[in-house]
């Protein structure tokens, strides 16, 4: 049974990392770990085959080492999709003084699907709470032929926000410095901040700002593309581990 079980779920990466390149592009970033998840899992259930049919000709633990590796690895994962998506509010706050809007890629035809969907969220915000400054966060990355915040703007613009409720932060190229690039633009005392990201990245994003120093920021949640929701989910929960072992977090 458990043998049939891993090798359904080497099935199920190979299907997902081949659904994220025909969909999103061989570049996706961090793609290439359902193929390694995928070849994880189906060499667990062979060793697993050959160690039930002939067990003199493989050692118990490798079968064994290889199992527990990825029940372990399961739970963990587990428990950090627990930790991102346990205090997300269902309704924002209204009547803040400035919301952080984090960026995300800009492709040559424009915002990405991820960023796009942040950015209808903030629009909605953003003329339902006309006193709100929104500050867009995002450097120029690598292939990108502007910043994030100069695509940003241009969108919101189109989607009827006007500019003089639009600041830009365009120097920043991570979560970090979305946040500690931004802070200066906020003048206001004692300001209300929001911050407006994906759902998937909220926890991390909320963390971040915490530990520097932002107390009392609020949670603004946009939806996540549907095809790349689960991709998105574990390559933020390798990034909270990693940001747990900078410090950042």
């Amino acid at each position: 049974m458990l043998t049939w079980v891993l090798t359904a779920g080497a099935v199920i990466c190979l299907a997902y990392f081949i659904t994220i390149v025909v969909y999103s592009g061989i570049g996706t970033s961090f793609a290439v770990i359902w193929l390694l998840f995928a070849g994880g899992l189906g060499l667990a259930a062979a060793s697993l085959r050959v160690y039930e049919r002939e067990p003199e000709r493989i050692a118990l633990w490798i079968p064994v080492s290889l199992v527990t590796l990825c029940a372990s690895g399961l739970v963990i994962l587990l428990l950090l999709q627990i930790l991102m998506f346990g205090r997300i509010p269902v309704v924002a706050e209204s009547g803040l003084d400035y919301v952080i809007v984090l960026g995300a890629q800009v492709r040559p035809e424009g915002p990405s699907r991820t960023l796009r969907l942040r950015l209808d969220k903030a629009a909605e915000y953003a003329l339902q709470n006309p006193e709100t400054t929104l500050i867009l966060s995002g450097g120029q990355g690598e292939g990108e032929l502007e910043s994030e915040a100069q695509s940003m703007e241009r969108y919101l613009l189109e989607q009827g926000v006007p500019k003089h409720q639009l600041l830009l932060e365009d120097r920043s190229t991570s979560t970090l410095e979305n946040l500690v690039y931004s802070r200066p633009l906020m003048t206001k005392p004692s300001a209300r901040v929001g911050l407006l990201t994906s759902n998937f990245h909220m926890y991390r994003a909320r963390k971040i700002a915490e530990k520097q120093g932002m107390k009392e920021v609020r949670s603004i949640a946009a939806e996540s593309d549907r095809v790349l929701f689960f991709h998105f989910c574990f390559r933020d929960a390798l990034a909270i581990l990693k940001d747990r072992i900078a410090g950042n977090l």
